[in-house]
């Protein structure tokens, strides 16, 4: 069952400064077809689902230009990290559903992504967050609009705490257990292997 455009609106967070992996991570080869980023957001596409980038680099922007039903908004202030640039979207008075995913996630697939949006629909007054079966991974995951999410959030970057597990504490959420494997963060280049072996 695939989520229409109505009902949810994706949220790629993309603006990492990509240390320990050395070069820009959302623009390394994807296995299965042009960049990291490029493939994400058309497994997000596959899914009929509007697509924001959030991002501080302008090569990101040139990257999806063109793309129908894709946003580019840009990070400000950049380097505050991802829930800082998640606020951008999940304001106060925001009306959209919110389906976060990091760009950092390369073997995610829209088989997996629609397991968590057909969780999601099943209670869509609470947030869904990805559980590798060892910790949270709350940069997947969905979040409603409205009150709590966007007040808890809005209180929490105003004091100056960045943690969105501190900001998961606020809120109500439920855990979607996917396998530690799909959830993996890549993020040195000896990662990279595993990709390859992955596909």
């Amino acid at each position: 069952m695939k989520a229409g455009a109505g009902e949810l609106t994706a949220c790629v967070l993309s603006g990492g400064a990509s240390r320990r992996m050395g070069s820009d991570k959302a623009l390394l080869p994807h296995p299965q077809g042009g960049v990291w980023l490029s493939q994400l957001v058309q497994h997000l596409r596959d899914l009929s689902l509007p697509v924001v980038v959030v991002s501080r680099h302008a090569s990101h922007q040139q990257l999806l230009e063109g793309w129908s039903g894709v946003e580019f908004l840009v990070e400000k202030p950049s380097g505050l990290g991802p829930l800082h640039a998640f606020g951008q979207l999940l304001t106060v008075g925001s009306q959209q559903p919110l389906l976060v995913t990091p760009v950092d996630m390369p073997l995610l697939t829209p088989d997996l992504l629609n397991v968590l949006i057909q969780a999601w629909q099943q209670n869509p007054e609470q947030a869904v967050v990805a559980d590798d079966g060892e910790r949270l991974q709350p940069l997947l995951g969905i979040y409603p609009p409205g009150d709590p999410f966007a007040m808890a959030l809005r209180d929490q970057l105003d004091q100056g705490d960045l943690r969105w597990l501190r900001w998961l504490e606020r809120i109500p959420y439920r855990s979607v257990q996917f396998s530690a494997d799909q959830l993996r963060n890549f993020n040195g280049r000896s990662d990279l292997a595993a990709l390859a072996d992955a596909r």
